[in-house]
Order: structure tokens, then C-alpha cells, then sequence
């Protein structure tokens, strides 16, 4: 039976290459997402490793929290305490630096990094620095900065070249003393480093008298455990000492799960997707399989082999294909990180990784997902084949039984799909973290796609003959001939389809969400923004805090308004929450809140102590007007504010929002991240643009957009998402293509005789062709139908649970005939290699056939 089972095998290489093709993508895309980031986690611990070389402990200002996007401890820790760091047993040498976020300008461009921070380092030359000089000198006189070398490289900079540092203090003037590397690379993940003086930095950054870290070197003899326990008795709680050892795993562990915390899951999901559509293909594939060669196993069963040995047959040829899409998926993952590797290049975005690198974890994962959703999808049809009866090896047609549990179909169909939506609803609406809910709610999709693809096969022949109607019309003999075969084993067709139904389902769901998304932005941006320009920064830094006041001074300009904005912890369950800073008495004038509880003289009786809150803020919190919220700032600083109104703004403002003193009552200094200006009636809008855009002159980074431009922009990034989205998505489209093919070209085998008879009635290879090109156009049309009648049911049911959040339910209908189209041209590549195959039989060969 082995060698049964290797004979079919071999005999059969086109249907043995497709149906492997079909899961080996998906398992590429596991064991890739595996790799590239494993390569990065590697790559990011030895750029700290050799960072932290010569550094035993280091210091710096206890964080209460970490992970948030508007998080940054930016208070740091007074200057004195170098001195007494200083003082304890065992410590040679201590430094202290500032660390701050910013920009730089050539030749008067702000240099764009994709969205990577500028980083600038602060502090006295020493041989704790992390930087190693391949050109020039450490800056030691004001306005001196040293630059990384991947920087100096692309702006064509070198010792002594004039350069802008766009800072919190504005735009600088500087030169360049030397070039560096940081560890032993030229980058740090696109980031671009400098570093400048301590006093410099103190300046620029707003840390008069103070610093962001201590590096410390333990004299001869000390371990960095013992000097660590040292310091930390010494200094205030507010100080937190690693040994250098703990502080670069904590920065690699930081950088690593900020990429991996989008990176992972994204991909992961994405192979998850072209995995399940391999297996409806490997399903549709054996199952076809089984039928043509069920005199085979008759014969088989009448020469005396067992139902056991015909199941191990067609489990070994399981088994077999699952191992070598496994492990030929296991090396064309290295190919797909590689690929995602150059994309983040493309994009600017130039991660270190280390060289190649597969954990026992990735083969083991790729093995067990690719053997074990081949032998699942294979098992039924493999049971199916060990009940042939022996007697149909003698019976010309012979067909396979129906299933014992054929009559019970529509019921577990229907009780598949009961549990499915039960597990989408527990995982939208229950309790538990973000990624078990979602895992719950993919589960459930799954549920809901199996489920309709069981039940397929009672409606897809009445579509078949539906579209088929206007093929037959065109073409009455290929049309007619098309539309027939898609409606003689419905089954079949149904399960082909199911494969591109689930990619094109999910490119569904996302387009209709995405749409939701992008006119409940437009809606909400409309019914709130008062002002007619945004001014925000680029490079995601903060503005200047001279930003506002030159805004406000530009020709016709009658209000501006400024946005502060940090993250903090609020609540019992210290959830993380936006904290917006404002000042009620400009603020009003450019923006309109839509009042659940209170009115807008709320907004100017905040003070110190007040907070209004957004409505899902609110719920998630469980707090109601006159309650009283407890927050804690990233460095410890705790408070309790009282709750004095609600509004609606899910888009904008969606957290909290207190007053200017409120905020510097929580924060040691502004982070002022959007202006909102308005401009005098009758004025002309451009020119007063160009006024507001001259008088930020000292803030490179300053982008000032019109209302509308804004708009756009924001759109615009969706739509950036929703291509990459779409990119990845392709994969499964394109898997569900080698299902088409992979189907046709069985079915062109089945159909043999038949086409020798038609060719031997007249029938022309062109018509032959066209034939095999139709009934895939028509069973990609029934995929592309299902999976938008399923995607846009998906959005419906997400779209209503984000409902209160302003999320409402749009249709694309554009992209809906696009994709439509789409799925039309993929029935006809499908086609190309089965038509001329069957146009190809020879007639004298093809009637005596059996």
C-alpha cells in the first residue's frame, strides 16, 4: 500500500505540485513571520549588547507604566545625582546624559525617517558611550553634534558641515564634529542618533539641571550585581538601577515587541488565512481524487486489501504532501522575510537583524501546521474511499456511496454557523485581553466560513445556471456546456469557490470597514473642527513650544488653539488613557463638543482638578458625572480628578480633557502635538496659510494643512493601510487560484471520454477551450459572490459592535465591482493551463478511456 500510495503520487505530478503549492504558501508565511522577527530580536540584543559593553549599572527615572504611544518620562532625575552616584563604594566612573526627540534639517529639508524617531543624546565624552567615531570628533563646544553614520552617508555630511536641529527650544543652528557608530551599526532601525553637549541638551530639550540616565562603571573587582545593590540603597525610589547586563535585555526586549506587537500578529493572520484556504483546496482535491480512482480502490478491496490499508494509502499520500509543503514552506519562509525585510528598506525603515536564524520552534510550528492540516483535510475523503464496495470494479460508473451522515448536513452546517456567530459575539462583547478576544473572534469566522461552504453546494447550482445563462447566450455551445458541468457536481463547485470565497471575504471585510472608518473620520472631523487650519509636526515629534504663540501673531488669523497630549493610567484597572491639555477660553472659539452631560460652560470651570470625559472613555471606565477618577502619570506623580462633563468624539478627543493648568499640574512640561487656527471672515484662506506657514519659519517640522487637506491626508494614510493590507491579502487569492486550476485539471482528467466524444461530434479545440475558460469564470463568480456577501456581513456585525465609537457601516460599492472584476480575471488565468490540456487530448485516445 506504500508503494500504491507513492505510485499515485508520482503519476501524478501536476495534481501532487498544486495541492502542495496550496498549504506550502501559508506555512511560508508562518515560519517567515517566525524568522524575521527572531532575526530582529537577535539583531536589536547585540546592538545593546555591544552598547552597554563597558556600562556595569545604569540609572534612570522610575517609570510607573510603559507600551503607550504618547508615553515619555520626561521629567528625568536632578543633575545632583551624578555626584552622588559618584559617592558610592565601587563605582569608577559615572555619566550623566540627556535623551530627547527631535529632527534635523539639510540645507534647510527636514530629513524624513518613515515615521523612526531622531534621537539625540546629550552628555561629556566618555568610555561609557555607546557611540564608536570612525570620522572626527565627540561635540564637546556648543552647537557641535555628532551624527550617526547611516545619516552622514545619505545627506553627504562630514566633519565641519553645516546642519538645522529641530528641537522642543525650535530650529538650531549647528556643525558637525564627527560621525559615529552606535554599538557596531550604522543605524539604529532608521533611526537617526546625534549627539550633542549636556548643556546643549539641557536646553534644547527643557532639562535645565537635570538628567535622563546615569551610566556607571564599577571599579576593578566589583561585580555589576553588587554595585547595583549599592546604588540603589543610596539613591531616592524614584531611581531605578539595572546592571548594564538588564538594562540592554530591557531595551531589546522593548524595540523588539513595539515591531513585533503589529509585525507578528499581522503576518501571522495573514498565513492563517492562505492555511485555511489550503486546506478547503487539499479537501476539494482528495475528494475528487477518491472518486476518479474509486475503481482503483475497489479493485484494490476485491484483490483482498483491507479498508485499513486503502485509509493508511490515501493518509500516507496525506502525510507525504504535508511534509514536503512543510518543509519546502520552511525555506520559503527565509524568502519571505527577506522580502518583508527589503519592504521595511523600501519604506526607509532599515530594522537590524541578524544574519539567518531558525529556532527549533519554527520547524516545529511549520511541521505541525502544515502536516496536520493536510491530513485533517484529507480525512474525510480518505474515509469516504474505504467505502468502495468491491463489486464497483466491476461496474462501469459506478458511483460512491453517499455518507452515512449526509442527511444530517444542513443541521451541523446550521449548528457550525449557530457556534461560530456565538464565538464572534463572545469574543466582541465578552471579557478577556485583546488577543484572545480576537483570537475568539477568528475562531468563529472560521466556524462561519466552513459552515457556508458545507452548505454550498444547495445553492450554488442554481447560481451556477444563473450566470451561466449569459455564457450560454454568447457561446450556446462552450456556454451551455460550462454552465452544465457547473451544475453537475455542485459540491465540488462549491468547495472550489469556498477557497477564494475566504480570501476575498476578508479583503471584503476590510474594505468596508476601512470605508466606515474613513466617512465616520470625514463626519466626525466636520461636526467638531471649528478652525480652518491644522498645524501638526512631522516625523510623529511634538511642536515647539513657540509654535502657538507664532501661529496666533500670523496675519488674519483670529484664534489659535493648541492640543497637549500625553497617556496615563486611569481608573482601578489603571487603564492607559489620552490626556488632552487645552485652554477653555481660545479653545472653544475652533472647536464644538457635542454635550452628553454638561455644556460648554464646563469646559471653562475644569481648572485644575476638573476632567470632562469622552463617552466610551467614560463607559470603559464606569465613571459618571461628580464621580471622582483616579490617574497616575509615566513618572508616579498620582491624582484625583473630578468627573464635570461627557461629551461624544470618539474620532478626535477620544479620552480625557482637561484644562492647560490641569495639564501642567499632571506633566513637568507641554507636548503640544496640534494647533487649530481660524482665520478672520472674508480673508483669503491661502495667503493667510502662507503667513501662518512663514511664521513657523523656526519650526521646520510644522505642517500646516487646510480643514479639507487634513481630511485628505488622514484618508490618505487609511488608504496606504488598506493597500499593504490588500498586498498581503493577495496571497490567499492567489492560493485559491491553484485550487481552480487544480480542480479543472482533475476535472478534465474525470472528463476524458467525454471530451474525445464531443471533439469526435465537431466540437473544435477553441470550443473545447473556451468551455474549460467559462465554467472557471462562472465558479469564480460564485466565490467572488459569497465572500462579499460574507465580508460585508462580517463588517455589519464588527461595524454595530463599534458603533458607539463612531464607527458606522458604508459599502464601497466601487471596490465591490473591482473586486468582482478581479475574481472574473482570476477564473481566466485559472483556465489557461487546464484549457489547453483539454484542448490537447487526443480523440481516438480519449473515447476508448476509462
Amino acid at each position: 500500500m506504500i508503494r500504491i500510495a507513492w505510485r499515485s503520487l508520482t503519476a501524478h505530478k501536476l495534481r501532487t505540485i498544486l495541492t502542495t503549492l496550496a498549504i506550502l504558501l501559508g506555512v511560508a508565511m508562518i515560519s517567515g513571520t517566525y524568522v524575521l522577527t527572531d532575526q530582529i530580536d537577535r539583531g536589536f540584543k547585540q546592538i545593546f549588547t555591544d552598547a552597554y559593553k563597558g556600562t556595569d549599572v545604569t540609572v534612570t527615572r522610575q517609570a510607573s507604566f510603559s507600551g503607550g504611544e504618547m508615553v515619555s518620562s520626561t521629567e528625568g532625575l536632578p543633575e545632583s545625582i551624578v555626584g552622588q552616584v559618584r559617592a558610592v563604594d565601587g563605582v569608577a566612573e559615572a555619566v550623566g546624559y540627556i535623551s530627547g526627540m527631535g529632527a534635523v534639517s539639510v540645507n534647510g529639508k527636514v530629513v524624513q525617517t518613515m515615521g523612526a524617531p531622531t534621537l539625540f543624546f546629550g552628555g561629556p565624552p566618555s568610555d561609557l558611550s555607546s557611540t564608536s567615531y570612525v570620522q572626527g570628533s565627540y561635540p564637546t563646544r556648543a552647537g557641535e553634534v555628532g551624527v550617526v553614520q547611516k545619516l552622514a552617508t545619505d545627506e553627504k555630511l562630514s566633519v565641519g558641515s553645516p546642519i538645522g536641529l529641530i528641537t522642543d527650544a525650535g530650529l538650531q543652528q549647528g556643525r558637525v564634529s564627527g560621525v559615529f557608530t552606535f554599538g557596531a551599526e550604522s543605524s539604529l532601525g532608521g533611526s537617526l542618533l546625534l549627539n550633542t553637549t549636556l548643556a546643549d541638551a539641557q536646553k534644547w530639550f527643557g532639562m535645565e539641571g537635570r538628567v535622563s540616565e546615569v551610566d556607571v562603571k564599577a571599579v576593578a573587582g566589583t561585580s555589576a550585581g553588587t554595585l547595583a545593590a549599592r546604588i540603589r540603597a543610596a539613591l531616592p525610589k524614584d531611581a531605578e538601577v539595572k546592571t548594564g547586563e538588564q538594562a540592554a535585555a530591557d531595551q531589546t526586549k522593548a524595540l523588539s515587541d513595539s515591531i513585533g506587537a503589529f509585525l507578528t500578529p499581522a503576518l501571522l493572520s495573514f498565513g492563517g488565512i492562505a492555511v485555511l484556504v489550503g486546506a478547503f483546496i487539499i479537501f476539494n482535491a482528495f475528494s475528487m481524487t477518491v472518486a476518479q480512482r474509486r475503481r482503483e480502490f475497489a479493485m484494490l478491496r476485491a484483490l483482498g486489501a483491507s479498508r485499513r490499508q486503502v485509509l493508511w494509502s490515501l493518509t500516507g499520500e496525506a502525510l507525504v504532501m504535508g511534509v514536503l509543503a512543510s518543509a519546502l514552506g520552511l525555506l520559503a519562509g527565509v524568502g519571505v522575510a527577506w522580502l518583508v525585510n527589503a519592504g521595511f528598506k523600501a519604506a526607509g525603515m532599515d530594522i537590524p537583524r541578524s544574519g539567518l536564524v531558525v529556532e527549533p520552534r519554527t520547524i516545529v510550528v511549520a511541521l505541525v501546521v502544515g502536516v496536520l492540516v493536510t491530513l485533517f483535510s484529507a480525512v474525510i475523503p480518505a474515509v469516504r474511499a474505504t467505502r468502495v464496495p468491491p463489486m464497483a470494479a466491476l461496474q462501469e460508473g459506478a458511483q460512491l456511496p453517499p455518507s452515512r451522515f449526509a442527511r444530517v448536513t444542513p443541521y451541523a452546517a446550521a449548528v457550525i454557523a449557530v457556534l461560530g456567530a456565538l464565538l464572534i459575539a463572545a469574543g466582541m462583547y465578552g471579557p478577556g485581553g485583546t488577543t484572545t478576544r480576537l483570537g475568539t473572534i477568528a475562531t468563529g469566522a472560521v466556524l462561519v466560513f466552513v459552515a457556508v461552504a458545507i452548505t454550498g453546494k444547495y445553492f450554488v447550482k442554481p447560481l451556477a445556471g444563473w450566470l451561466g445563462w449569459p455564457l450560454q447566450k454568447l457561446s450556446p455551445v462552450s456556454g451551455r456546456l460550462a454552465r452544465d458541468n457547473s451544475r453537475r457536481n455542485p459540491g465540488r463547485t462549491a468547495a472550489t469557490a469556498s477557497a477564494l470565497m475566504i480570501g476575498l471575504g476578508v479583503v471584503v471585510f476590510v474594505a468596508v470597514f476601512a470605508q466606515g472608518l474613513k466617512s465616520s473620520f470625514i463626519d466626525s472631523f466636520d461636526a467638531t473642527v471649528r478652525g480652518d487650519y491644522i498645524v501638526s509636526a512631522k516625523n510623529y515629534m511634538n511642536l515647539p513650544n513657540s509654535a502657538l504663540p507664532d501661529v496666533a501673531a500670523a496675519p488674519s488669523v483670529v484664534a489659535a488653539a493648541g492640543v497637549d497630549a500625553q497617556q496615563l493610567q486611569a481608573g482601578k484597572a489603571r487603564s492607559l488613557i489620552a490626556v488632552y491639555g487645552v485652554d477653555p477660553r481660545v479653545f472653544l472659539g475652533v472647536w464644538h463638543f457635542d454635550w452628553l452631560k454638561g455644556d460648554d460652560a464646563v469646559l471653562g470651570g475644569l481648572g485644575a482638578d476638573g476632567v470632562a470625559v469622552e463617552e466610551q472613555t467614560a463607559s470603559s471606565l464606569g465613571v459618571k458625572v461628580g464621580d471622582t477618577l483616579p490617574v497616575t502619570t509615566v513618572e508616579g506623580k498620582k491624582a484625583r480628578l473630578q468627573v464635570r462633563g461627557i461629551y461624544r468624539d470618539p474620532m478626535m478627543l477620544n479620552g480625557l480633557t482637561v484644562s492647560a493648568a490641569g495639564y501642567l499640574a499632571l506633566f513637568p512640561k507641554p507636548a503640544l502635538f496640534m494647533i487649530i487656527a481660524k482665520a478672520a471672515p472674508g480673508s483669503d484662506l491661502a495667503a493667510t496659510q502662507r503667513g501662518i506657514e512663514s511664521a513657523l519659519s523656526n519650526a521646520p517640522t510644522a505642517e500646516v494643512k487646510t480643514s479639507a487637506e487634513y481630511k485628505d491626508t488622514m484618508v490618505g494614510m487609511v488608504n496606504q493601510l488598506l493597500n499593504l493590507l490588500y498586498g498581503l491579502l493577495a496571497m490567499s487569492v492567489i492560493i485559491s487560484l491553484f485550487g481552480i486550476v487544480n480542480t479543472l485539471v482533475l476535472a478534465v482528467f474525470e472528463r476524458t471520454r467525454e471530451i474525445g466524444l464531443t471533439r469526435a461530434l465537431g466540437m473544435s479545440r477553441r470550443q473545447v477551450r473556451a468551455t474549460v475558460r467559462y465554467e472557471s469564470v462562472i465558479t469564480s463568480i460564485i466565490g467572488a459572490l459569497m465572500g462579499i456577501v460574507v465580508g460585508i456581513l462580517f463588517a455589519w456585525v464588527v461595524t454595530t459592535k463599534f458603533a458607539g465609537q463612531g464607527i458606522s457601516f458604508s459599502i464601497p460599492g466601487v471596490q465591490l465591482v473591482v473586486f468582482l472584476i478581479v475574481a472574473m480575471i482570476v477564473g481566466v488565468i485559472a483556465a489557461i493551463l487546464p484549457a489547453r490540456r483539454a484542448a490537447r487530448i487526443d480523440i481516438l485516445e480519449a473515447i476508448h478511456y476509462e
